[in-house]
């Protein structure tokens, strides 16, 4: 068998793996949809460190999974790391759990360039595209990007990701600058007001906002220095992530001031940060900052479809999926037929949801991000749980100390807190759409395929090699 079927080139770096990783969660989307409702729904002025809090449950989960990834060999990202340390059966009924919040994180991002792009070319240009038609367009441009060499990928995200951090900042730097005028207090970040109103709201929202993080760990097979590459691009992607997010919106609190942020975003919550702007920038940065919510909707869609497309070429060469799809072009090295399958697939979704003339953000988006929320804080509460049970069973061997072990206790404990938070509030995400609150049920149901899929005679243990 030709050596394109086995390995994947190993041409990315730290650098492109992180951009890889931020733009997957998208933070001028975070920050304008997720930021916003949060303020609206959950705490208020409390909502940058409701952020803060997130990251750093985040972080205790990143410690773990970066001391276990020199024993997983594997890039199936959580699947790997729960086979290795609970077994195969619950890896395999990972694997097809996190396929499931890839795939509708791809068409959930794909229905939120329609609508982003949409606003966008009514507002600035006085045109009316459909943003069914947009999103078809947007599946078009993530599929020739994903069939492609991956740094291809990279390099667009790059550009992408680095025009929305700018206009962040800019926000930021005006509004915090002397003599502006904006309220600038350390309120936001008080227990008292962090832990008002609705915290598990203001948790759910901001934890939906690092989805996709952990995809670092997918491309371990293709970064320069393997393992320890990951490690640093995925530590690197956690931090800035968190303060990243909890300024951006620190700024828009501060614009407003915390006693009347809320009351702003209950006038309308998808305009709130645009509204920010528009307070204390030139008129060119809210066409700037709306412009981007576009670029920024495609970033996400191109990264998550990445991410998704890898789980598929994971798991075929796991014998959980088709053999043939684990195969690599032979010229460009990409996981071309993986990348082909995820698009068939999201793009039938997506094809569904039109057809039934769905609301893309109230709809597609809410209920596709608020399954995929859950789904992820599921598998990272089960991640960390493997990493815990792996140390306990082989610390000798790996040299882990007792205090690894306690930060892997107490982010699973966490993360299963915040599973149970993200579940109790997912009417409130998906905004109590019928049959489609019972798309939690989704989870267990891929969970119980994988489990059956997997089957005797897999591997089951995953031991380093």
């Amino acid at each position: 068998m030709a050596p394109s079927d086995h390995i994947p080139r190993r041409s990315l770096h730290s650098p492109d793996i992180f951009f890889m990783v931020v733009a997957a969660a998208a933070p001028l989307a975070a920050v304008v949809g997720n930021g916003a409702l949060g303020t609206l729904l959950g705490n208020g002025a409390g909502m940058p460190g409701a952020y803060l809090i997130a990251g750093l449950v985040l972080i205790l989960f990143a410690i773990g999974f970066v001391k276990m990834s020199p024993y997983v060999k594997s890039g199936g990202a959580f699947y790997a790391y729960i086979r290795q340390g609970l077994g195969g059966f619950a890896g395999g009924a990972a694997a097809y759990v996190a396929l499931l919040v890839y795939l509708v994180m791809v068409v959930g991002s794909v229905a939120g360039m329609g609508f982003f792009c949409n606003i966008f070319l009514a507002e600035v240009f006085g045109l009316d595209v459909s943003w069914k038609l947009i999103s078809i367009l947007c599946l078009i441009v993530t599929g020739v990007v994903g069939y492609r060499e991956i740094t291809l990928g990279a390099r667009l995200l790059a550009i992408l990701l680095s025009l929305e951090i700018v206009v962040l900042l800019v926000l930021a730097l005006a509004v915090f600058s002397p003599g502006s005028g904006a309220e600038v207090s350390l309120t936001s970040f008080s227990p008292a007001t962090v832990f008002s109103g609705n915290f598990g709201v203001a948790i759910m929202f901001a934890f939906v906002s690092f989805l996709g993080f952990e995809s670092a760990a997918i491309y371990s097979e293709e970064a320069r220095d393997g393992t320890r590459t990951v490690a640093r691009a995925l530590i690197a992607a956690v931090l800035f992530i968190a303060i990243f997010y909890a300024i951006s919106m620190w700024s828009v609190v501060s614009a407003f001031g915390p006693d009347k942020v809320a009351a702003a975003a209950a006038e309308n919550p998808g305009t709130l940060v645009y509204r920010a702007f528009g307070l204390f920038t030139p008129g060119i940065f809210v066409m700037l900052a709306e412009a981007l919510m576009v670029t920024s909707a495609l970033a996400a869609t191109i990264a998550l479809h990445n991410a998704a497309a890898r789980y598929v070429l994971a798991l075929s060469r796991e014998r959980m999926l088709p053999a043939g799809l684990g195969r690599l072009h032979d010229r460009m090295g990409s996981p071309h037929l993986a990348s082909l399958t995820v698009s068939v697939i999201t793009g039938l979704i997506v094809l569904g949801f039109i057809l039934g003339d769905a609301d893309p953000l109230m709809t597609v988006l809410s209920a596709s991000f608020g399954l995929a929320a859950l789904g992820i804080a599921i598998l990272q509460a089960v991640t960390s749980a493997a990493v815990m049970t792996f140390f306990l069973r082989r610390g000798r061997d790996t040299g882990q100390k007792p205090l690894d072990l306690a930060i892997a206790s107490v982010a699973t404990l966490c993360l299963a807190a915040i599973a149970v938070l993200i579940l109790s509030n997912y009417a409130v995400l998906t905004g109590s759409l019928g049959l489609l609150d019972y798309a939690p049920w989704l989870i267990p149901l891929a969970a119980v395929l994988g489990a059956l899929l997997h089957g005797p005679g897999r591997r089951d243990t995953g031991e380093a090699r």
